[in-house]
C-alpha cells in the first residue's frame, strides 16, 4: 500500500486527467437515464402464478387490466348522455394503441351480448351499439342487461350508478406512463361537471411508481445539501465540505454511467441507489479526510517539515493506514449487495448488482481521484486545522460513548441495558407480516387509491384472477364434466365476499340454453351433452360474432379460464383462496384438463414465496462475507465473528421497528438487510481496526478506547448522520409508502 500511495501522489496530475476523462464518458451516458417500470421485472419469473399469469396474456390478451368507471352527478347510468359516452369512451379505447379490442367488457363493448331466444331460435345482439335517443330506449338497454346475469355487477353497478368499462392493455416499452396517458385520452372528452370518472387496475399504480420514482430528481439535490451541511458542521472547514461530496459525486456519476451504459433504466427500487452511492462515498471519504488531518497535525510538529511536504506526507499515510480497511469495507459493503443477485425477481437483482458495483466506484474514486486532488491542493491553513480540531457536540458525543465502554462496570450496563432493548425488538420483530400489495406501496388519500376503493365497493372488483384449464386435446373444454368442474369451481369464488363476480364460457352457455328453452325449468343449466354444447355454440355462431368467446376460450375450445373480478390485491388472501381452492380443483375436473392459477392479484404470493426463502439465503450469505472478509482482513476469526455483532443487532432492530410500526416485509422492504448490513459493516471495521492499531502501539485499554474514539468513532458519528439524513430525505416523499419505508428503516438502522 506503501508504494501504491507513493505512486498515486508522484503522478497525481495523470490520476487526475484519467479519472476525469472516465467521469466525462461515463456522465454522457446519462442523458440515456430513464425511469420506466417494467412489471415483468418485478415477478419470479420461474413460479408457476407468473407462469400461468403470462400463458393467459398469450393465449386470450389478458394482463394490464385498467378499469374506469363513469357515474352521473345524479340519477342513474340510464340516460341518453350516460350511455352515449360509455359508448364513446369504449369505442376510442378500441382504438386505441396497445390495446386488444376483443377484451373490452362495457355496455358498449363489441362482446357484451343480450342471449335470448325467439320463434326462430336463437337471437344475439349488442347491448349497446348506438347512443339512445330516449329515456325509455335507455331503460330497455337495463332490462336486456337485467336478463343476461352473466353480466351482473361487472358491466353496471348493482344500484345502477356506475357504468364499468374493462379494458386490456399489452406490455408498452414506454412505461405504464405511456399507457395512462392513452386511457386518460379516451375518458378526458366525456369528463364534465355533471360525470364522475374514476380509473383503477393494476396499470395506475404501476404509472403511480413511474411518476413517484421521478421525485429522485429533487430529493437527489436535498440529499446533497443536507449531506454537505453535516459535513460542514462536522470538520468546520471548506475541504470537509467540499472533498467528500467531491468524491460522492464522482462515484455516482461512475456508477450510474455503468448502469446506463448497460441498458438499465432506474424504477422504484434501484432509484434510491443514487443517495445509496453518495452517502457511502461521503462516508469513505470522511474517514479518509479524518484520518489526513490527524496525519497532518502530527507531520507539522516536526518544524523542518513544509506544509507542502506534510500534505503529501499526509495522503500518503491516510492511505496506508486507512486504505486496507476501505477496501475491506468495500469489499464487504459490494458483495453484501452483489449477493442480491440470487433472489429470482429482477428488480432485486439490479438493486444489488448496480450498487455493489456503486460501491466499486466508490473504492476506485477515493483511492485514485481524491488523494491525487488532496495532494494537489494547498496545505491546510492553520485556521482550518484548528477549526477541524476544535471541540465541538461531535467529540463530547464521541467522549460520552467512550466513557461508557471504557471499564468493566460501564460495560456490564451497556449489556443490561441492550439485553433488555432486544427483547423488546425482538417481540417487535414477532409482529413483522409478509404481504405484497401493489396498492400498499401508496398513501390512503390519494385519488388513485380512493378511486380504487370506490369501484370496489361498487363493481364487481378491480384485480383479477384466473382458473386456466388446459385440455390435452382439442375440444376438451366442451365436455360436460369439465364444464361441471369449472361451474363448481365459480361457485366456490363467487361465495367470497371479496369475489364480486366470475365469468367464464360456463355462464355463456347457461345463457344460451336459456334463450334456447325460453326461460323454462331448464333455463340456465349448463347442457348434458358435448354434442349439446357444439351445436349451441353453432347457433352462438349464425347470430353472434366470431371473436365474442375469444377472452373467455380459445377457437379449438382446448383452453378456458374463469376470471374472477377480485376487489383487493393482498398477497394473504390469495394464499388463502389458494389453499381451498385447490382441493376442489382436484376433486372435479377429470384428468383430460391441467387446471391452474394465476391473474394479477396471484404474482404478489409469488413474490412473497421468492422473498421468505430468499431472505433467509441472502442475510445468510451477507453475514458468511462479511464474517471471511473482515477474519482474513484481521486475521482473527474472533475479531471475523465480532463484527457480526452490531449488524445481527441493527438487523433485529430494523425488523423489530416494521413490526411495530405495522411495515410489512414485501418487495419493496426486502432490500433492507442488505442495505443495512452493506452500509453499516463499515462502522464496526473501522472502529475495530483503529481500536487495534492503537493496543499494538503499546497504550493502554482506556487511552486506546478514548483515541479510537475520539478518530474513528467520531468519524463514525459524521458518516452515520449524514447517511441516516441522507436517506431521510425520502420521508418528505409524500404519498409514498416505498419511499417512506425505506427512509425511516436505513435511517434508523444507520442509528
Amino acid at each position: 500500500m506503501q508504494n501504491y500511495a507513493n505512486f498515486i501522489i508522484r503522478y497525481r496530475a495523470m490520476v487526475l486527467i484519467i479519472a476525469l476523462i472516465i467521469t466525462v464518458l461515463l456522465g454522457l451516458q446519462l442523458r440515456n437515464l430513464t425511469v420506466i417500470v417494467d412489471a415483468d421485472e418485478l415477478l419470479p419469473r420461474d413460479h408457476p402464478f407468473v407462469q400461468v399469469t403470462e400463458r393467459v396474456q398469450e393465449v386470450f390478451g389478458n394482463r394490464y387490466t385498467v378499469v374506469i368507471g363513469l357515474s352521473p352527478k345524479s340519477g342513474d347510468v340510464y340516460t341518453p348522455e350516460m350511455l352515449g359516452k360509455v359508448l364513446s369512451v369504449t369505442n376510442a379505447l378500441i382504438a386505441t394503441p396497445g390495446v386488444t379490442p376483443g377484451n373490452i367488457q362495457s355496455l358498449a363493448a363489441p362482446r357484451a351480448k343480450d342471449i335470448n331466444g325467439n320463434a326462430d331460435g336463437l337471437a344475439v345482439s349488442r347491448l349497446l351499439d348506438h347512443a339512445p335517443a330516449t329515456r325509455s330506449e335507455a331503460l330497455a338497454i337495463k332490462e336486456r342487461l337485467a336478463a343476461n346475469p352473466q353480466y351482473r355487477d361487472v358491466l353496471v353497478s348493482r344500484d345502477g350508478r356506475t357504468a364499468a368499462i374493462y379494458v386490456e392493455f399489452k406490455k408498452d416499452p414506454k412505461g405504464f406512463g405511456h399507457v395512462m396517458q392513452h386511457v386518460e385520452a379516451a375518458i378526458a372528452p366525456v369528463r364534465d361537471a355533471n360525470t364522475r370518472v374514476e380509473v383503477a387496475g393494476q396499470p395506475v399504480f404501476l404509472g403511480l411508481l413511474e411518476t413517484f420514482s421521478k421525485r429522485m430528481a429533487w430529493l437527489l439535490p436535498i440529499a446533497i445539501v443536507l449531506i454537505g451541511a453535516i459535513h460542514l458542521e462536522a470538520f468546520r472547514t471548506l475541504q470537509g465540505l467540499v472533498l467528500p461530496l467531491v468524491t460522492a459525486i464522482l462515484a455516482l456519476v461512475w456508477s450510474l454511467g455503468i448502469m446506463t451504459y448497460a441498458g438499465i433504466h432506474l424504477d422504484p427500487f434501484n432509484n434510491v441507489t443514487p443517495i445509496l452511492i453518495l452517502a457511502v462515498a461521503a462516508g469513505h471519504a470522511v474517514q479518509m479526510l479524518k484520518r489526513y488531518y490527524e496525519e497532518y497535525d502530527l507531520l507539522r510538529n516536526n518544524p523542518e517539515m513544509s506544509p507542502k511536504d506534510a500534505n503529501q506526507q499526509a495522503v500518503v499515510r491516510s492511505i496506508v493506514k486507512v486504505g486496507p480497511v476501505m477496501l475491506a469495507a468495500c469489499t464487504i459493503a459490494s458483495l453484501s449487495f452483489m449477493s442480491l443477485a440470487w433472489f429470482d425477481i429482477q428488480a432485486i437483482r439490479t438493486f444489488g448488482i448496480f450498487s455493489g458495483l456503486g460501491i466499486l466506484s466508490i473504492a476506485a474514486v477515493e483511492l485514485t481521484f481524491t488523494p491525487a486532488l488532496r495532494a494537489m491542493l494547498p496545505a491546510p491553513k492553520r485556521r482550518e486545522t484548528k477549526a477541524e480540531s476544535a471541540n465541538t457536540i461531535w467529540d463530547r458525543l464521541a467522549a460520552m460513548f467512550a466513557a461508557k465502554v471504557s471499564t468493566p462496570e460501564a460495560r456490564r450496563r451497556v449489556f443490561i441495558a441492550a439485553g433488555i432493548t432486544l427483547a423488546i425488538l425482538t417481540f417487535g420483530a414477532t409482529r413483522v407480516h409478509i404481504d405484497n400489495s401493489l396498492r400498499s406501496f401508496f398513501g390512503e388519500n390519494l385519488a388513485e387509491r380512493q378511486d380504487d376503493r370506490t369501484l370496489n365497493a361498487s363493481l364487481a372488483g378491480t384485480n383479477t384472477f384466473y382458473v386456466l384449464v388446459e385440455g390435452k386435446s382439442d375440444d376438451a373444454i366442451k365436455d360436460p364434466a369439465v364444464l361441471r368442474a369449472m361451474e363448481e369451481t365459480q361457485a366456490l369464488l363467487a361465495a367470497e365476499p371479496k369475489i364480486g363476480h366470475t365469468l367464464s364460457v360456463v355462464d355463456m352457455l347457461k345463457q344460451i340454453n336459456r334463450g334456447m328453452n325460453g326461460g323454462g325449468a331448464a333455463a340456465g343449466s349448463l347442457p348434458a351433452s358435448a354434442d349439446l354444447v357444439s351445436q349451441y355454440l353453432l347457433l352462438y355462431s349464425m347470430s353472434g360474432e366470431p371473436g365474442d368467446f375469444d377472452g373467455l376460450v380459445d377457437y379449438p375450445y382446448r383452453n378456458a379460464i374463469i376470471q374472477a373480478f377480485v376487489k383487493t390485491d393482498s398477497s394473504v388472501f390469495v394464499e388463502d383462496i389458494n389453499k381451498r381452492l385447490l382441493p376442489v380443483i382436484e376433486a372435479n375436473f377429470p384428468d383430460t384438463v391441467n387446471v391452474r392459477l394465476g391473474g394479477s392479484i396471484t404474482t404478489p404470493t409469488a413474490m412473497n414465496e421468492v422473498m421468505v426463502s430468499g431472505k433467509i439465503r441472502n442475510v445468510t450469505q451477507i453475514f458468511l462475507v462479511v464474517f471471511v472478509v473482515a477474519s482474513l482482513m484481521f486475521r482473527s476469526a474472533r475479531l471475523g465473528a465480532l463484527i457480526l455483532v452490531p449488524l445481527a443487532a441493527t438487523l433485529l432492530t430494523v425488523f423489530g421497528v416494521m413490526g411495530f410500526a405495522g411495515i410489512p416485509l414485501q418487495i419493496a422492504t426486502s432490500t433492507m438487510a442488505a442495505l443495512a448490513i452493506g452500509i453499516g459493516a463499515d462502522y464496526a471495521i473501522y472502529l475495530t481496526w483503529r481500536l487495534r492499531e492503537e493496543l499494538k502501539s503499546g497504550v493502554d485499554e482506556t487511552t486506546a478506547i478514548n483515541a479510537t474514539y475520539a478518530s474513528a468513532g467520531k468519524a463514525i458519528l459524521f458518516v452515520a448522520s449524514a447517511v441516516g439524513g441522507g436517506y431521510a430525505v425520502l420521508m418528505a416523499s409524500l404519498g409514498f409508502n416505498v419511499h417512506l419505508w425505506l427512509g425511516l428503516l436505513t435511517s434508523v438502522s444507520m442509528l
